[in-house]
Order: C-alpha cells, then structure tokens, then sequence
C-alpha cells in the first residue's frame, strides 16, 4: 500500500505531506483546486513524462517522493530484489524531482535510476484509472489476458506461449528457406559447373610444378645428351682423363701411407671419390640414354599445362587454390543436396507443432468459454447495480488463426437497453455508461486484476447522485481487497470512503497554493454537505451528509 507521498513545488501544491491508510480513500475539494495534481504527482512515480511545466512558478525544481510498503508480498520482494534493490522493513522508497530546465531524476532505494524503470516496478504497485482510461478496453490482446486472469489460465497460457514460439521459429525458418529456392538453385548450377570443369582436368596437387619441369627437359634434349656425352668423355676418354689423374693421385697416396701411416686415411678417402667418380660416369651414361626426344610427348605435357594454367586462372590463381575452390563446392553442393531434405523436414516440424498448438488451443478455449458465461455474469449484476437495470455485458470469444496468446479473440459486448442491440462496450456506451461498466468490470477482476493500489480519478464522472452512491459502494468493497484511492466530486462516493482528504486552495502573499489534509468528524459532514448542496449548507443538506457517512 501506498504509506506516505510527499510532494513539493508541483504546479500550485506547495508543500504537501499525507499519510494514507488502507482501504478506499476519496480525496474530494473545489474545482482547480489541485486534486488531479496529486494523481499526476503519483502518475510521475510511475515514469511518466516529465516537463518544465511542471514546476511550480520561481521554484528550482518539483519533488515527488513515496513511501510503498509491501506488507507480506513476496512475489512483489522478489520483484525489487531481482531487479537489485534491497527491501528493508517491506517498504520501498522512491523520489523524483523535476527541474526548470525540464530535467528529471528518480532514484528507488536511494539509489539513482530511470524512469522507465520506475514505470517497471513501481508499476507493479501502482495502476492509475480514469473515466477513459480502463486498462485495455479497445485492444483485443488487453480484453484476452482480462478474462484470462479471470479464468485463472496463467500456467495453460504460459504452456501455450511456449509451444507457440517454436511453432512461430519453424514457421519462419521454412518461409525463409522456400523463399531463398531460387538463389539456391543458382547457386547449385554454379557450383555443379565448378565442380565438372575440375573433374574434367582431375588435377593433381603439385602436377603443374611437375610437368613443368618434365617440359624444361624434352625442350633442351639434344642439349643435355651433349652435355652428358662432355661429361663422360671428361672423366674417362680425354687424355689425361679425370679417372686417370685421380687413379695416379690415389697410386701415390698409397705409396705415402706406406712410409707414413697418418696418410692412410687421406689415401682412403682418395680411393672413395675414384669410386664415386666410376658410379658418376655410369649414371651420366644412364641419364643420356633415358633422354627421349619425343615431339609428341613434349606437346602432350603442353597441352596439359595449359588446362592446369586455365583452372588455375578461373578459380583462385594457383592450382593449390583451384583445387581448394573445388573441395569447397563439393562440400557445398553436399549440404545443398540435403536442402530438400531440410524442408521437408521443417514442415514436418512445424505441422507436428501445430498439431500440439491445437490441442492446447482448444484446452485455452474451453476454460476461456467456461469463464466468460461466469464473468459476463457477474459484470452484468455490477452493472445493473449501478443504475443501469436493464443492461447486459457479455463477455464473447470468437476463433481465429492461433496466435501468441491462443486462438481466441475476445469482445466485450453491451446491450444497455433490452432489444437497443448489441455493440462494443467502448462505442456503445455513454461517458456514465462507460463509468459504471468500467468500475463493473474493475470491481469483478479485483482479485485477479490489477495493482495492490489503484487509483481512481474521476470515474464517477457525468453519473448522477443515485449511481455514485452505488458506485461508491463498489469501491468500499474494492477496497477491502487492496489500497483504492479515487478523485470524486461525488458525496456519496466520498461517504463511503474509509479516509476523506480535502485538497484546497488559497492565495498567500498574491500567489496561489494548494494544501491536502484528512477530514474527520464535523469537518468531514461539511464537506459532503458542500458537494451535494453547494456553498449554501442548509440543516437539511448537512442531515444527509450525516446520513451518508453513518451509512
């Protein structure tokens, strides 16, 4: 409940400090007196939009600050302490200041933070009402989660949700891949042609390198043979030969270590290289004889090398990288192929899931339906209490596509009049209408719907003496279940209350302040005298102002 709400240089209320209790509180006082000011002030704890205008004329800044407790709520505890603000003593203490500048800040147990989250856990405490303002009346998802808290469905709904999102991703997900078919097959084209120009050529890794160096040899045949025949002649038939120097060098070598043995090792390594000069002579006679010069087998390799040069240029540059490009787009075309296979397998997926969707739709539906003969019922007895004897409010579903919050679309239908017809209670119904079929509807969902605190500004709006007192009579009850404060010009609703504040104004030192204070006793009959009779408090005006409070 709202404890205490202190607010300063705010419009014309000056200084102001009151302590709320719980039940319904009715804050009651002359027009333009400053009573909508207060529910603006709390509407500004809710993260609503803040402005220069605000701030009282000559001040540096507006201030409104709120003690909330929270009594023995611990989802509402868990709420502040998820979010990171510690709960001392179950109560919760925000401010914000406006400055003439127009800028604002807000801190939430003393801690300095935005107003969007004041409007996201401050929210969860308090709800602000109007003759117009019924959470939700004109959008149809408003109207479902309303009977749905009604129905006490929170857990099937949240089933439903879940099941719905991955319906929702399979859905996407196979839209998306049927969409992309076309790209996809030219993309497949592509890379069947890249993949076909390498199986025609089939090359090897390095094959380019090699066949480059077998070319280099059959051009220069004749010429290597020459060189070779050179060699050979070198190391065996010219005179003096290499074989025969080196055989003399070794004979002497021989004679030497004979003498002297440190030369046995030079003269051994002397005999190793007459071998190795032998094996040389043998192996240039081999590699000559293994030189063929053959024109055809020259332009084979050619013609080769060109188709490897070719791939090489279309894909990459080198033949390492052209064989990579085609690796890539088997690869590829691999995964293509099972692309098929993968929408039949989403649509497989998705139909599974609305197969499930269904039947978890229609479960939604029954309990919804069941609630709805239950809830019309009830609103329709509120409603008629309120002046309104021959109305009917019906609470209607109709089918449609599933969508996040079921299949169902729900419709608040009203017949103020028996055989007027039917329409929808936001077109159809007077602004007095409206009042009562609003509170009607607040005052059955007040169990399951709604904040620990509503507040009520105006609601009573455009109805006459007889009603307000029954719609008093309906917030008195409201307020047994949670904290109701409410903005009336009506006596009797003001009657009813639990708590009377009066909020009025006066003129000091030629400037205009507003102040709120609580009436009791004498003080408060006055006050309901004033609104029923006027300025002019006759005997028989202030009797039934007495009348009123007694009940």
């Amino acid at each position: 409940m709202l404890k205490t709400l202190h607010v300063s240089d705010f419009g014309v209320l000056g200084d102001v400090l009151v302590d709320f209790d719980a039940g319904l509180s009715c804050l009651t006082g002359e027009t333009g007196a400053g009573k909508s000011l207060l529910v603006d002030a709390i509407k500004l704890l809710l993260g609503a939009r803040a402005s220069a205008g605000d701030v009282r004329a000559g001040a540096e800044e507006a201030m409104v600050e709120a003690v909330f407790d929270l009594g023995d709520d611990q989802e509402l505890k868990a709420l502040f302490t998820k979010a990171g603000y510690q709960i001392d003593d179950g109560e919760v203490h925000v401010r914000r200041t406006v400055g003439a500048d127009g800028r604002g800040r807000a801190w939430l147990q003393g801690r300095i933070t935005t107003a969007r989250e004041l409007g996201n856990l401050i929210g969860r405490l308090v709800s602000v009402a109007g003759q117009h303002a019924f959470i939700g009346l004109g959008v149809p998802a408003e109207r479902l989660a309303m009977l749905d808290a009604f129905a006490g469905v929170s857990q099937e709904v949240a089933a439903y949700k879940k099941v719905y999102s991955k319906f929702k991703q399979a859905c996407d997900a196979l839209e998306e891949l049927v969409e992309n078919q076309a790209e996809i097959a030219a993309r497949r084209d592509y890379l069947q042609f890249v993949v076909s120009s390498f199986d025609t050529v089939d090359p090897a890794p390095g094959e380019d390198q090699s066949l480059a160096s077998q070319a280099a040899v059959l051009e220069n045949a004749e010429h290597l043979k020459t060189l070779a025949t050179s060699a050979i002649a070198a190391i065996y038939e010219e005179s003096p030969s290499a074989h025969d120097l080196l055989g003399g060098a070794v004979g002497a070598a021989r004679e030497m270590a004979r003498i002297d043995s440190r030369v046995a090792e030079i003269a051994g390594r002397l005999e190793s290289v007459l071998i190795d000069l032998r094996e040389i002579q043998r192996d240039l006679g081999s590699y000559s004889e293994s030189i063929d010069v053959d024109p055809g087998q020259l332009q084979a390799i050619h013609d080769r090398l060109d188709a490897l040069r070719s791939l090489a240029r279309r894909h990459g540059g080198t033949l390492d990288a052209a064989i990579s490009a085609a690796e890539a787009a088997r690869a590829e075309l691999s995964k293509m192929d099972s692309t098929t296979d993968s929408v039949e397998a989403l649509q497989a997926k998705a139909d599974a899931l609305r197969s499930e969707l269904d039947v978890l739709a229609a479960g939604l539906t029954a309990r919804r339906t069941q609630a709805a003969t239950k809830m019309s019922a009830e609103v329709t007895k509120v409603v008629r209490s309120l002046a309104m004897a021959g109305a009917t409010v019906e609470i209607r579903l109709s089918p449609t596509e599933p969508a996040e919050s079921g299949a169902d679309r729900c419709d608040f239908a009203v017949e103020t009049n028996p055989g007027e017809g039917w329409g929808e209670v936001a077109s159809v119904a007077s602004g007095g209408e409206l009042s009562r079929i609003t509170l009607a509807l607040y005052a059955v969902l007040s169990k399951t719907v709604g904040t620990p605190v509503m507040v009520y500004d105006e609601i009573d709006a455009g109805v006459s003496g007889g009603v307000a007192d029954q719609m008093g009579q309906v917030l008195n009850r409201a307020g047994k279940t949670r904290q109701v404060l409410a903005v009336t010009h009506h006596g009797q609703v003001a009657a009813r209350a639990d708590a009377h504040y009066l909020v009025e104004k006066a003129t000091e030192a030629g400037r205009t302040l507003a102040t709120i204070r609580r009436l009791d006793g004498e003080e408060r009959v006055q006050e309901i005298a004033r609104i029923i009779g006027g300025s002019k408090l006759t005997e028989t005006v202030l009797k039934h102002a007495r009348e009123l409070v007694a009940g």
